[in-house]
């Protein structure tokens, strides 16, 4: 194969063998022609080896571009989710408003001073609200959740359903002050987690210096942080399946941070629904909150379509000397074998006094 260095050389050794045939053909030449001629004839011959030793030029193949390896999505992490709702393990009963509802009225279950309230009704004109009275609570605890059947006394009079926000309260600290709160809005048919917020109190400020005890005046910022759910730390809320008036709450024990022990209390609320203003009575004076009660105070005001409860403790006995902890009941009021064993419980007792803020009665 013919290359340029090929083609160089050739060119050079034509141009010597021509002058050699001219040499020939021609006269004699001087010395000094000869000398020049051979000079030449050097030159020529060594430009051919210089040329010869040169090394053709590399010609790199353009790299062919590798094809970008596809990004590879990493798995989505998989939700802890509830399953089915265990045997309840206990019944916390709240006073019914219904039983007087026809007269715009309560007679036992609220004392704002203390923060417990049993006022499902409008403000001033007082209207029953059966979707916002708490008559009892279910708990069962599971083995990744912790539910909570929350049942009022019906649905909403203004076409139907579960029209207010309803949410489960927790004192881990063991302080008489709530440090965490779910609050659910508008329940669906199936567990999930939309309309399910979770609040913490970063500033502990919930309740104030004395928490569910009144203190007028004071203005922290309750409920100032609302916490990220993730696949373990969560809560869902449905619609109970057998029971249209019921909401299910189902909190993990991951966000709880896996307490042995704590309090835990119910909430329905259709007025203020501001965690960040809790405790509520620490926002406003008895008589600007009004009272569901008839007296001085009656009828409800600012503080109204509210009910809530006492808080029941888990992992630790029920002694009643926590503030806000449900009071052990009275003895039964009929004899064995009678009939329906009956008792009158205090299901809470005044933070400012020692008498009983809230009787219930409860039968076998």
């Amino acid at each position: 194969m013919y290359t340029k260095k090929t083609n160089h050389a050739l060119l050079i050794l034509f141009f010597i063998t021509s002058i050699m045939l001219v040499s020939c053909a021609a006269p004699e030449k001087s010395e000094k022609e000869i000398a020049a001629e051979q000079t030449l004839s050097a030159i020529y011959a060594q430009q051919t080896a210089q040329a010869a030793a040169v090394p053709e030029p590399v010609v790199e193949e353009a790299p062919i571009d590798a094809e970008e390896p596809e990004p590879v999505e990493e798995p989505e992490a998989t939700w802890l989710e509830p399953g089915e709702i265990p045997e309840v393990n206990r019944t916390l009963a709240d006073s019914n408003s219904s039983y007087n509802a026809w007269e715009h009225k309560a007679t036992q279950g609220d004392n704002f001073l203390d923060s417990l309230y049993e006022r499902p009704f409008t403000s001033e004109v007082m209207d029953y609200r059966p979707d916002l009275d708490i008559t009892e609570v279910d708990f069962a605890p599971g083995e990744y959740y912790l539910y909570f059947t929350i049942r009022l006394y019906g649905m909403n009079m203004d076409g139907g359903g579960l029209k207010g926000m309803y949410g489960i309260e927790f004192d881990r600290t063991l302080t008489g002050r709530g440090d965490l709160l779910v609050w659910v809005s508008n329940p669906a048919k199936e567990w999930t987690t939309a309309d399910v917020t979770v609040y913490l109190d970063d500033n502990r400020d919930v309740g104030g210096l004395k928490p569910l005890v009144a203190e007028t005046g004071f203005n922290g910022s309750g409920y100032d942080l609302v916490h990220e759910m993730n696949e373990i730390e969560n809560a869902y809320a449905r619609i109970d399946p057998e029971d249209g008036n019921a909401v299910q709450i189902a909190v993990s024990y991951s966000l709880l941070g896996t307490p042995d022990e704590f309090l835990w209390g119910a909430w329905a609320d259709d007025g203020l629904v501001d965690p960040a203003q809790f405790d509520y009575n620490d926002r406003m004076g008895p008589s600007a909150a009004g009272s569901p009660i008839l007296g001085e105070d009656y009828p409800v005001k600012a503080l109204y379509n509210l009910d809530n409860t006492c808080r029941l403790p888990y992992g630790l006995p029920q002694t009643g000397l926590v503030t806000g902890m449900c009071k052990i009941g009275l003895p039964p009021t009929s004899e064995p074998g009678s009939g329906p064993t009956c008792r009158q419980v205090c299901l809470r007792r005044c933070a400012t006094s020692d008498a009983c803020c809230e009787w219930g009665e409860v039968c076998n």
